[in-house]
């Protein structure tokens, strides 16, 4: 999964973790999270159990200013549930009606909760709303920290909560051919849905650019106005791509699904950046063979390399000037293994990895002969089965000396 120019690219509006493309080595301060992107390998779309429409209120009967206050007093006991670690209060605001929403809700909770930006304190504040079908309301709202978000909610009970349209809401289906891609939408997203399939093609392009090839194959890409629509996804990413059927899955941006996103960049900066993520994954798989695919860092450090700056790397470059560094390979009798080797089983720091895998990328392509090396190590581990050999006979130096070089190189980066 991709966490975008501010990937993890990491989990939600309540995962208080850096954006890949984090330009300054120091940790966030509150703010609305972006959900990172993740890539990741997702089993083929399910159906999803039926939800029962829930029971909306209709807004008209509230003015703009009635609206806009109970949202506010939502987004406060939400602010105080993510600090206080309080899930009573979480329930307050979110739509128990709804239960896949509401679970992916619980979950993003739970994973911030986790993690090591706990001490967080949060604050939220309405800036817009925009009143939708079935009587939901699209609330455009701030942190503290700077970042933006727009979620729907809808009255239910005494509270404005946090919720998505149910699937029998967002209407049917719409099937779009292009050159290159088999696109679905679906009509609750319209406003953004051209944009995002214009942004695919440029993410194709992106990729080409970089890597010299793009894939011949169509990649099948939805948008999905709600989580709903696919409960068995992951639930921390913006976007996945999955290799079985080369599908690639995008929230929209007025979904919770979505998280939030640099106002100064737009809610498509920040997901132009997560869609070449995801299709440099689509180019790894048929290009090259998806080459190195033992070692994770390699095909999520490519990702990251192909989409963001090397501004991503300052993160990575400040956790190591700390002391806190990802190692490529865990050599103690722990498991699982915390290393750049396994990243998706990471007990911390998963979103800080995609940095330093990024940074392993481009630290080899920078000292060991551009792309052309880094695929001359993917390919001679695939064919060992074993890094220090493969570091070894791709470039004649000892694992710890291409250990050593690296780390060096990357406090030097910022």
């Amino acid at each position: 999964m991709k966490f975008t120019s501010q990937k993890f690219i990491q989990v939600f509006l309540a995962l208080a973790v850096l954006l890949s493309s984090q330009i300054a080595c120091q940790t966030v301060m509150s703010q609305i999270v972006p959900v990172p992107t993740a890539t990741v390998f997702i089993p083929a779309t399910q159906t999803p159990t039926p939800v029962p429409p829930p029971s909306p209120t209709p807004t008209p009967s509230f003015s703009d200013e009635e609206i806009k206050a109970g949202i506010q007093a939502s987004l406060d006991i939400y602010a105080k549930a993510l600090t206080d670690n309080n899930p009573d209060l979480l329930d307050q605001v979110v739509d128990q009606e709804n239960k896949p929403f509401r679970r992916i809700v619980r979950s993003r909770f739970d994973e911030y909760q986790k993690s090591t930006h706990t001490e967080n304190e949060f604050s939220f504040t309405v800036v817009s709303i925009n009143r939708r079908e079935f009587g939901y309301v699209i609330a455009e709202f701030t942190s503290d920290g700077g970042y933006q978000a727009n979620w729907p909610f809808r009255k239910l009970g005494e509270n404005w909560v946090i919720t998505e349209p149910t699937v029998a809401q967002i209407g049917e289906p719409v099937v779009t051919d292009t050159e290159h891609f088999t696109f679905t939408t679906y009509p609750w997203a319209d406003d953004v849905n051209q944009q995002t399939m214009d942004m695919m093609e440029i993410a194709r392009t992106n990729v080409e650019q970089v890597l010299g090839e793009a894939p011949k194959e169509k990649a099948n890409v939805t948008i999905l106005p709600i989580y709903g629509l696919n409960p068995f996804n992951p639930m921390n990413a913006v976007a996945s791509y999955s290799q079985a059927g080369d599908k690639i899955e995008i929230y929209a941006p007025s979904s919770f699904a979505f998280g939030s996103y640099d106002p100064e960049l737009g809610w498509n900066g920040d997901l132009q950046t997560t869609l070449t993520h995801e299709y440099a994954h689509m180019a790894h798989a048929h290009v090259f063979n998806h080459a190195g695919w033992m070692a994770e860092w390699m095909s999520e450090g490519l990702a990251e390399y192909v989409s963001t700056t090397e501004e991503d790397i300052y993160w990575a470059c400040g956790s190591a000037r700390s002391g806190n560094i990802i190692p490529i390979l865990d050599e103690s009798d722990t498991f699982p293994k915390q290393d750049l080797m396994h990243m998706y089983s990471l007990e911390k720091d998963f979103g800080l990895s995609y940095s330093f895998a990024h940074s392993l990328v481009a630290f080899t392509v920078e000292n060991y002969g551009g792309l052309d090396g880094f695929w001359t190590l993917a390919n001679t581990l695939d064919e060992t089965d074993d890094f220090k050999k493969a570091v070894k006979t791709s470039f004649g130096v000892s694992y710890d000396q291409f250990n050593q070089q690296w780390q060096k190189w990357l406090i030097r980066q910022c």
